[in-house]
């Protein structure tokens, strides 16, 4: 199983205002362990900063302030569009260890957008990550990550992405790690992900629990490649739709590292999926990752086909092929360069067959210019385009804007 580091997820919840922001703020910071208060100054960000009086933590706080023009807030087909302003809050909070590895990241958004009514959003999500080892053989893992946000996610499979409303997504990995020998490892874990939408309409066809457990066994073949043999077991249970389901994957695959700054992770096999009230059907499954990272570049590329949970009313099954990939290029010192490109593929099925397709597009392109230690520029595009399928439209999105941050 391919671990995510990402950032690739309740009811009838009020619509959070801008002091939101200063809350999350004021929650990141407490989540702050307390024996790591009052330690030696040496090294840290905040006397760095030249704020020496504040706790020598090892946080980082970032604020930002953008401005733009967005040419389709709305998300339809003659979408309207807005000059907007965007405020960003970020805080990292970074402690290796031998024994024990702890990350957090914490990320508050007020978007405002002054030409088109009732659009407006207030964001944040959080991402933790966790290691622990309690000998050279058992070690634990632990990522979490939690968002609130009313854009579409075009990353991961949480729901419609015509749509533009409130919803609460949260996707948590555990799992443990037993190396029987120096060429044997088994891992087993388990994946809980909860989806609920503010909007009761959307949420009836998308509020739900995912569950996977599973079991990896992992055998080093040579010092650079290690085969793997996979069984996963999910099930899904909707709160209102009455397409809830249970999967078997079986697979097989490889990790490799073909050079120290190049890796490569596949798995493919088979999956078999039962419908409580739409029978059984089996599809080939395969995922993959690439990573690549030198001093001044690195490339991440993701890769996915298989089922996965239908985002249009009409459907009880979806086939999706999901690919993205992720480059970042120091042009100079100073001047760096960003981009990113998401696409996928939904083949959605019914209960007489198929009632159609939809394919997704998302680009985003960055300039970013360091001025010193606390200020940075950047310059940043955004485009989407989704199909239609339907009775449902499909619509084209620009986003132009600019900004700066300040790192404390």
């Amino acid at each position: 199983m391919i671990l995510p580091c990402r950032i690739h997820r309740a009811g009838n919840r009020k619509r959070v205002d801008s002091p939101s922001l200063a809350l999350l703020f004021a929650v990141l910071l407490a989540l702050q362990p307390e024996h790591t208060r009052g330690q030696d100054a040496a090294g840290s960000t905040f006397e760095q900063a030249g704020l020496g009086w504040l706790p020598a933590i090892p946080v980082q706080i970032t604020a930002g302030v953008d401005t733009g023009y967005d040419d389709n807030v709305t998300l339809q087909p003659s979408g309207e569009g807005s000059i907007f302003t965007k405020e960003n809050v970020v805080l990292t909070y970074d402690r290796p260890g031998q024994q024990t590895e702890f990350f957090l990241l914490g990320i508050g958004r007020f978007t405002q957008n002054f030409d088109v009514t009732g659009q407006n959003e207030t964001a944040g999500n959080v991402t933790m990550s966790l290691t622990h080892n309690f000998s050279t053989r058992l070690s634990f893992y632990a990522s979490i990550y939690a968002a609130y946000q009313n854009e579409p996610n075009f990353q991961s499979n949480v729901g419609p992405e015509n749509v533009r409303t409130a919803f609460f997504d949260t996707r948590d990995i555990f799992s443990l790690t037993y190396r029987w020998s120096t060429r044997l490892t088994s891992v087993t874990s388990y994946t809980f992900e909860r989806v609920k939408y503010d909007q009761s309409s959307v949420g009836a066809g998308q509020d739900r629990i995912d569950s996977t457990l599973g079991e990896q066994l992992v055998f080093n073949l040579t010092s650079r490649t290690g085969l793997v043999g996979e069984y996963r077991y999910e099930t899904i249970t909707y709160d209102t739709a009455p397409i809830d389901s249970t999967t078997h994957f079986l697979l097989a695959g490889v990790n490799h590292n073909l050079t120290e700054h190049f890796i490569v992770h596949l798995r493919a096999g088979e999956s078999f999926r039962s419908l409580e009230n739409a029978g059984d059907s089996a599809l080939p499954y395969f995922e993959g990752s690439l990573d690549y990272v030198r001093s001044n570049h690195s490339l991440n590329w993701v890769t996915s086909y298989g089922f996965e949970s239908p985002t249009t009313g009409d459907a009880t099954t979806t086939k999706t092929l999901r690919t993205g990939l992720n480059l970042n290029y120091n042009l100079t010192s100073r001047l760096s360069s960003v981009a990113g490109i998401y696409y996928h593929h939904d083949d959605n099925q019914g209960g007489t067959g198929s009632t159609g397709t939809q394919d997704a597009f998302d680009l985003n392109l960055g300039l970013r210019y360091t001025i010193n230690k606390h200020f940075t520029l950047h310059l940043d595009y955004n485009h989407t385009t989704q199909s239609s399928m339907g009775s449902i439209p499909g619509y084209s999105r620009n986003r132009y804007f600019a900004g700066v941050t300040y790192t404390y």
